[in-house]
């Protein structure tokens, strides 16, 4: 049997991914059912979605450098939940212009430092677990991403549901106080984990990947540029969120508009049913992905963005798009595993890896915040054609993984992903 990581970091990052992931993901789509119910237009619903994806996204950068010169990345996490929390209790407190500007400028600076933060902190634990056991480390950096992604799947799953009951049981509105209430055990969580013993010169990616200790070169972000791969899969960033940015917010329009008083139960339903199935992916795809590769997998999994849009611009029945969207479990799923594994092989030589999540942050922002603006403006004249619109960005997302990636993998950690003295596949310790 495997020796384990320290409880207390297992369970913290756990915990972290559990408790912060409902704001992450279903803020976008409750605000767009809340703000649908103020009487706003899907234009101007876009708009203010993009007003928190430019933020973050001219934050990205600079948010990654920060993070990367300090030691303590749980008091950035820290105060990333907070700011978040207080964005919600915002938006649920004041549904205006002014205000809701207010809170998504708060909620895309908090969101470009909460996840490359969270990143971190887990690089740094399974570097320190891998400093302490080097025949380990064949698979733990997948496996801890995989097992972060089920989490975050799951608490996602989870908040949702009960998002969603608060919005149909109480008011929309209600949805977001609950939805603050359950972050702010992420911060609890956070105090679990243990600060890991490891230098801040020190390389902590190539660490992480079971290489040996070498001194980080320095913040350069010109070094980070010229790191093979990073423009190709930035640019499959770009188109990913192109693609899947905006599909379920527009989604959430048409459903309020279709469906009445069950709209809330039907985003639920569209947020729970994806998340369940990658919670049960996730883990499986962080293995494979050391197993076979990280370009076979995007290619595979980036597949149902295109369907996805496909399929919703051809109905206009509230309860189909829930099997639909059954498929943004898949390619949401794999992105949270490959965003953190890939940056962390492009990082590997150079040190850079915070910047290097700034850098494809900003790449999401610039997908995002176009995602959604264009395809509010295109949906105001005809939904089915905003739809398709979304779809090609994703066709486009999964040429460029299939033609233009490279493989980041190390040859040398192609023997065996199993992470696995069992029987059954499973891995033999919850990293």
């Amino acid at each position: 049997m495997l020796k384990r990581l320290p409880l207390n970091s297992a369970w913290g990052l756990d915990g972290v991914s559990f408790f912060v992931a409902n704001l992450q993901a279903a803020f976008g789509p409750f605000v767009s059912v809340y703000l649908t119910g103020e009487h706003w237009t899907q234009g101007e619903i876009g708009v203010a979605l993009s007003i928190g994806t430019i933020t973050a996204m001219v934050s990205q950068v600079p948010a990654g450098a920060l993070v990367d010169s300090l030691v303590n990345k749980q008091r950035v996490a820290t105060w990333s939940i907070a700011a978040i929390i207080a964005s919600c209790l915002i938006m649920a407190l004041a549904p205006l212009r002014l205000p809701v500007a207010v809170a998504e400028v708060l909620h895309g600076l908090a969101s470009c430092t909460l996840n490359p933060a969270i990143s971190a902190i887990t690089l740094g634990v399974v570097a320190t677990y891998i400093a302490k056991n080097p025949d380990k480390a064949m698979g733990a950096l997948g496996a801890r991403f995989g097992r972060n992604a089920s989490f975050a799947a799951v608490g996602n799953a989870l908040s949702a549901g009960l998002m969603g009951a608060a919005g149909y049981f109480v008011s929309a509105r209600a949805t977001f106080f609950l939805g603050a209430a359950m972050a702010a055990p992420g911060i609890l969580a956070l105090r679990m984990i243990e600060q890991p013993r490891i230098a801040p010169s020190e390389n902590v990616a190539a660490l992480a990947e079971g290489e040996p200790p070498q001194r980080a070169r320095g913040a350069s972000l010109m070094k980070l540029l010229r790191e093979p791969g990073l423009f190709a899969f930035a640019l499959c960033v770009v188109f990913f969120h192109l693609s899947s940015a905006a599909m379920l917010s527009l989604a959430a329009g048409q459903v309020t508009q279709q469906a009445g008083r069950s709209a809330e139960l039907v985003i639920a339903a569209c947020i729970l049913a994806p998340q369940l199935l990658g919670a049960a992916l996730s883990p499986w795809i962080g293995r494979w992905a050391e197993t076979i590769g990280r370009r076979p997998i995007m290619v595979v999994t980036f597949a149902a963005l295109p369907l996805r849009g496909a399929l919703l611009s051809i109905t206009t029945n509230p309860w189909a798009v829930v099997p639909i969207q059954m498929l943004d479990g898949i390619s949401s799923a794999a992105f949270g595993v490959m965003l953190p594994l890939v940056a962390a092989d492009l990082t590997r030589r150079s040190g850079h890896f915070n910047l290097c999540m700034g850098l494809l942050g900003l790449a999401m922002g610039l997908g995002a915040s176009f995602s959604t603006t264009l395809a509010g403006l295109v949906a105001d004249r005809s939904l089915p054609e905003a739809f398709l619109l979304l779809a090609g960005a994703g066709a486009v997302c999964v040429l460029l993984a299939a033609l233009l990636m490279g493989e980041t993998k190390l040859k040398t950690s192609a023997v065996d992903a199993e992470v696995s003295d069992q029987p059954d596949g499973r891995a033999s310790e919850p990293l």
